[in-house]
């Protein structure tokens, strides 16, 4: 668990499906419920329950993310972060798009770069959204993600189809992102 200023970050646990639920909204298609086809996928309560109970699917990779009044938030996943990969896919998702430009998800994102670039030792980080998620779209790039271009109708769901946008940050530019933060923190006064 890493308590942070704004945010609790800890490995999602079954009592999580419920607030956990709630970002699996099936009239809100987001990028992170794309499935391994590009498949928009909402498991029931009780599957994504089950599925927080696997420890060998869950842990280490999949945290929910409270505020400091104690609520779940949203959660932050890397997704196949494996040491001969070399990269994972990074998921930040939060109920409401204006968490994305709080010191909270900043938390968050630092936490990630962490555990990507100095723990996992991984070369870069993979990004989606659906062009419906301009709020996700926006903190990606402010973070130094860079588009690799869009997927045009790459999903269909609720009558129509989506475009789905890949961004990526390597490694290089993660570490920075991780310093300068680390010396801004530092110079902050107590």
């Amino acid at each position: 668990m890493i308590t942070g200023e704004y945010a609790v970050i800890r490995s999602a646990e079954p009592d999580d499906a419920p607030a956990l639920w709630q970002l699996y909204d099936p009239s809100r298609p987001r990028s992170f419920l794309l499935g391994p086809q590009r498949e928009i996928m909402i498991p029931t309560a009780d599957e994504l329950r089950e599925m927080l109970g696997r420890r060998d699917l869950v842990q280490g990779t999949f945290f929910a993310v409270e505020n400091k009044q104690g609520l779940v938030c949203g959660c932050c996943v890397l997704r196949g972060a494996k040491f001969e990969s070399e990269y994972a896919e990074m998921v930040v998702a939060f109920g409401e798009d204006s968490e994305y430009v709080t010191p909270l998800a900043e938390e968050v994102f630092q936490f990630l770069l962490h555990m990507a670039f100095i723990e996992k030792k991984l070369n870069k980080l993979q990004a989606h959204c659906l062009c419906t998620e301009i709020a996700y779209r926006e903190f990606l790039v402010a973070r130094g993600f860079e588009s690799d271009g869009v997927q045009r109708d790459m999903v269909y769901t609720r009558g129509r189809y989506f475009d789905l946008e890949s961004f990526t940050l390597f490694h290089a530019a993660g570490l920075t992102r991780l310093r300068n933060r680390e010396v801004e923190d530092a110079a902050a006064p107590a």
